[in-house]
């Protein structure tokens, strides 16, 4: 059974993230402990008592542009690839900046077919105000529907 989850301080010793095999789909040096200091989100996404996946959301400065929130690291084990997980996890991120009235999400995707493709089905668009950041627009719900 599938179970999302924001994690919880006092879960991180039990998780062992850098010997977990999704450390190998993380950014180098990704440090979720660091991500809930700075009062991130840290999504976590189980199959029965196994961790399959994380996205970190964070809110970024404005400087007169849309405020928005960051995907900073969203990772998937591959088994558990192209199966419309990853979608979810983006829903829970979006519903969540929504609930703070935040309509934007940006992301920097990695330079490869499977990440650029993603954030193409996403609707994740290049713009000119946040330099080599996608942008989402959250009115934007088509790119939140699976197929």
């Amino acid at each position: 059974m599938l179970k999302f989850h924001p994690l919880k301080p006092e879960e991180l010793e039990s998780l062992n993230w850098n010997s977990h095999p999704l450390a190998a789909c993380l950014p180098k040096g990704f440090d979720p402990a660091e991500a809930l200091r700075r009062h991130d989100l840290v999504l976590t996404l189980f199959d029965e008592d196994a961790l399959i996946g994380a996205l970190v959301l964070n809110h970024t400065p404005t400087d007169g542009k849309p405020v928005c929130a960051v995907v900073e690291t969203a990772a998937l084990l591959p088994a558990y690839r192209r199966h419309g997980l990853g979608r979810m996890l983006m829903a829970l991120a979006a519903g969540a900046a929504a609930e703070h009235g935040i309509w934007f999400l940006a992301a920097q995707v990695p330079d490869t077919p499977e990440a650029q493709g993603f954030a193409a089905a996403m609707h994740f668009k290049q713009t000119d105000w946040y330099g080599n950041y996608l942008l989402l627009d959250l009115s934007d719900v088509e790119g939140m529907r699976h197929g």
